[in-house]
């Protein structure tokens, strides 16, 4: 399954911000629609290395125009709009059309400001490389956290009660996930709380009552032959019954690689890190945002040198323990070296009464 219909970058040259409605709509009423999948839930897409056809898009853009020229309409620009739109970065209202204006040009600045790339206002090779990347399904910014048919992106952590400390998780029944694959969301789920020392989570049989609920699915049902076919898993929060929970979806297509497997493999061939893509979306969880910082966790794309990133930064850290503290102040050592820091500074003050 190719991870873009890359063909329809080929005459794209220029390319600031929320989503429309209608991406609500759209998605939003797939995820209820969807059921888990079952079998081969490893995925197919092993092996099939996706040719993107990079060298031919970028001679097109050094022959296309500048973005000094006036609005002008180029076939295809409906898809990088759709995009941009979808990961929070344009606003405008669908359908979109094919006429450059300054406000997707405005988006496509905000992108590459965003990521740290040149900021140009046009699809120079290496927005384009960032465009191309897979990625997660939940916007970078600017989006609308309200219930749209009972569902909606994580916003914090206040989709569960305040004074909840332990959280359950279940596996969907449909999707049959092998003991291999549990077993990372297990251990992803004991990481994160560890190492933040905020919030506990226990397994549970009764998917129904679960707060977590983690299956395997045919996400691009949702997003088609379009650019975002780049998506390779999503968080969503579900409203039922004066009940929130949490629902993690991975992309049922992609080969997920698990930590066992020790040979190389690479994300051009549709194989994923699970350990990986369940760290990210438990972030999500548990309160995070996207993190436009490469070494985070909660970065939004898949870097190639990148494609296993289990790692909690301190700045993930940071951002769990402030959302968890009481009043903003300090409430749980939140790593190691902060451990460490705290009982040295202890031990001196016991030092200065000696």
């Amino acid at each position: 399954m190719k991870l873009y219909k890359f063909e329809l970058l080929l005459f794209l040259f220029l390319i600031n911000t929320t989503l429309s409605i209608g991406f609500f709509h759209k998605i939003f009423s797939s995820v209820l629609k969807l059921k888990p999948i079952g079998k081969e839930i490893r995925g197919q897409a092993r092996g099939q290395a996706t040719d993107y056809g990079l060298k031919t898009t970028l001679d097109k853009i050094k022959q296309s125009p500048t973005p000094e020229q006036p609005a002008i309409e180029i076939q295809g620009l409906d898809q990088i709009k759709e995009y941009l739109n979808d990961f929070g970065y344009l606003q405008q209202p669908e359908p979109f059309n094919n006429v450059l204006d300054q406000q997707t040009i405005s988006a496509i600045k905000t992108f590459q400001q965003s990521f740290n790339l040149q900021v140009t206002g046009y699809l120079n090779p290496e927005t384009i490389q960032q465009i191309l990347l897979p990625r997660c399904g939940v916007p970078d910014m600017n989006f609308d956290y309200g219930f749209t048919n009972d569902i909606s992106f994580p916003k914090g952590n206040k989709w569960f009660p305040k004074e909840k400390e332990y959280l359950t998780y279940a596996f969907a029944p449909q999707s049959e996930i092998p003991l291999d694959m549990t077993n990372v969301f297990r251990n992803a789920f004991t990481q994160w709380s560890q190492t933040t020392r905020v919030l506990n989570f226990n397994e549970t049989t009764s998917y129904d009552d679960a707060d977590i609920k983690i299956g395997f699915y045919n996400i691009n049902i949702n997003y088609g032959d379009r650019v975002d076919d780049v998506v390779v898993g999503d968080t969503f929060i579900k409203h039922d019954s004066n009940v929130n929970s949490g629902l993690i979806r991975l992309d049922a297509s992609k080969y997920w690689m698990l930590p066992t497997d020790n040979y190389m493999w690479s994300w051009k061939n549709g194989e994923f890190d699970l350990e990986t893509a369940a760290m990210h979306q438990i972030g999500h969880l548990l309160g995070l945002d996207h993190s436009y910082d490469k070494e985070s966790i909660m970065y939004p794309a898949i870097l190639p040198l990148q494609q296993r990133k289990l790692r909690i930064t301190d700045s993930d850290n940071q951002a769990i323990q402030q959302l968890y503290s009481i009043s903003g102040s300090f409430k749980l050592f939140g790593s190691s070296s902060g451990l460490f820091t705290s009982l040295s500074i202890g031990l001196a003050f016991l030092a200065l009464f000696n």
